[in-house]
């Protein structure tokens, strides 16, 4: 399961990765369009449209990746200050939470494209995008995500049974400060090696 789990990590970096893409072109296609607005009173018209779709993509795959790197927003106040055992039995619960909610959102997407698909439904915009397009891209996103919780899931309760608490902790604990910290240290060490290497 941990290569599954090395492959996983791999796609998810990808789909971040051009999630972040998609979301700075988008960016900089709403700036174009302000600007010729203001200054000509022309428009290149879809910017909106298209950056909602860049955001909605970008979102679903963002998840996994947030999820894989423990990145997560999560209030740990009482959290730290329990035993070990019931840290594991909290984050347990807030994976299932976690993925069952998003597996509901999945299932409410599927049908969202299949009527989509069925109907060949375009967008009311002067795009007329064929709307199945981002959709299929938002909602394959939604499924990656909801496949790295149930991976995440498998190999936690694994670690339950198996008595390896350190490893649960590890695959979907929450980060402490002192973790957050030394991984900035780490990525800020690498970024300067790289530095060093292209000089």
């Amino acid at each position: 399961m941990g290569r599954l789990q090395a492959i996983a990590e791999g796609i998810s970096r990808v789909g971040a990765i051009i999630g972040g893409a998609m979301l700075l072109i988008a960016s900089l296609v709403i700036c174009v369009d302000i600007t010729l607005r203001y200054t000509i009173s022309k428009t290149l018209g879809g910017a909106d449209e298209l950056s909602g779709y860049a955001l909605a993509i970008s979102s679903a795959w963002g998840f996994s990746a947030a999820l894989l790197s423990r990145s997560h927003i999560r209030i740990d106040t009482l959290y730290v200050r329990v035993r070990t055992r019931v840290r594991a039995a909290l984050d347990l619960l807030s994976l299932v939470t976690f993925a069952s909610f998003i597996a509901l959102i999945t299932w409410h997407a599927w049908g969202v494209v299949r009527q989509s698909w069925d109907s060949g439904s375009r967008s009311l915009s002067e795009l007329e995008t064929p709307v199945i397009i981002p959709q299929a891209l938002w909602f394959a996103g939604l499924v990656f995500f909801v496949m790295v919780a149930l991976l995440l899931l498998a190999r936690s309760l694994h670690a339950v049974l198996t008595g390896d608490l350190p490893k649960l902790f590890e695959l979907i604990g929450s980060k402490s400060a002192v973790a957050e910290a030394e991984e900035e240290v780490r990525a800020t060490e690498r970024a300067m090696n790289e530095g060093r290497r292209q000089q």
